[in-house]
Formats: structure tokens, C-alpha cells, sequence
């Protein structure tokens, strides 16, 4: 039986997300103006020649995202599945594994994901830009190495509203 691909937009706090499934599995959760750079369609289609994507519901991403923007986030972990359904690295894989053992309401510095990783701090920039699965797999608790605010697909407003927001529900209130 064919896996059903399926696409929608998702009205959030932050902005209009792209969501995409394959058989109720997240697959893409991105921000709508970024979501064509990113490419998640060619990258599906590279995995899975001939994949038919479908606008409809993307229920099961929704309903992880309407928990976490209601402030009950719940750590994602890493999708194993991910690999049958988009064209991928290895290096991506491993730098996203490490994005997902972030706990919520903490951040890491690119140069701790490189060290963990054993990649150049640089390119761990480049391969936390190329994640298709924003607030998912947390891209956003990767800070600088003083931990100021770097890098972020979305902008780094939306960054800082992540991060504080996570912090809200871990009880944590910055002043």
C-alpha cells in the first residue's frame, strides 16, 4: 500500500507553519515563507520517486503543536522514520539526534553540538538550518557560544518567543 503524503498550513502564535505527514507521521513543520527553500518536497520525492503529496489534514503534527503552543511541550524524540521519507545525510541525522537530547527549557551552543558530533562548528550551523522539522526536533535551543541568539530560520524573534516560551512552562520567568 502507497504511503499517503499529505501538506497543510498551520496557524500558530508565531506564524503560519507548513505541516506535512506521511501516514500521520511528522514529516515538515515549517515556517510558511521558508518552507520552498527548504526543498521537503524534492527531498521526499528523491527517497520516494513518484510520491503523491496531497493538501489535507496533517492531524497528528497539529495536535503536537496545538499542545505545545497551549504550554504543555512535550520532548519529540527522534524519528526513526524519518530516513524512509526524505532524502537525508548521515551528518543531518546525527546533528538532529543531538537536537532532540536538548532537554526543554535548556539550550546548547553550535560548539556543543560539534563537539558531541565530532563536526565543525560551522557546519553544524548549516545542518540545524537544513531541519525540516522545526519546534520538533528544538533547532531553536542552539545558541551561540556565549549563548546569545544566532541563527534561526524563522528569525531570531520567533527564537527568543520559543525560548521563552519553553522556559514559562519549565516555571522559569525571566525578568
Amino acid at each position: 500500500m502507497p504511503v499517503r503524503y499529505t501538506w497543510t498550513a498551520y496557524p500558530s502564535p508565531i506564524g503560519s507553519l507548513v505541516l506535512a505527514e506521511a501516514d500521520g507521521q511528522p514529516l515538515v513543520v515549517q515556517f510558511a515563507l521558508r518552507a520552498g527553500r527548504m526543498k521537503w518536497v524534492e527531498r521526499v520525492r528523491a527517497r520516494r520517486p513518484g510520491a503523491r503529496i496531497e493538501l489535507g489534514p496533517c492531524q497528528s503534527t497539529a495536535s503536537i503543536l496545538q499542545t505545545y503552543f497551549k504550554g504543555h511541550p512535550r520532548s519529540f524524540p527522534y524519528p526513526e522514520y524519518l530516513r524512509d521519507h526524505l532524502e537525508m545525510t548521515d551528518a543531518e541525522e546525527a546533528v538532529w539526534r543531538r537536537l532532540c537530547d536538548i532537554p526543554l527549557g535548556e539550550t546548547r551552543s553550535y560548539e556543543d553540538i560539534a563537539q558531541a558530533t565530532g563536526f565543525h562548528a560551522r557546519q553544524v550551523g548549516q545542518l540545524v538550518g537544513a531541519n525540516q522539522l522545526a519546534i520538533l526536533i528544538p533547532c531553536h535551543r542552539v545558541v551561540g557560544k556565549r549563548g546569545g541568539l544566532v541563527g534561526y530560520g524563522g528569525g531570531l524573534d520567533r527564537k527568543r518567543w520559543l525560548l521563552n516560551h519553553e522556559l514559562r512552562t519549565t516555571g522559569v520567568v525571566l525578568e
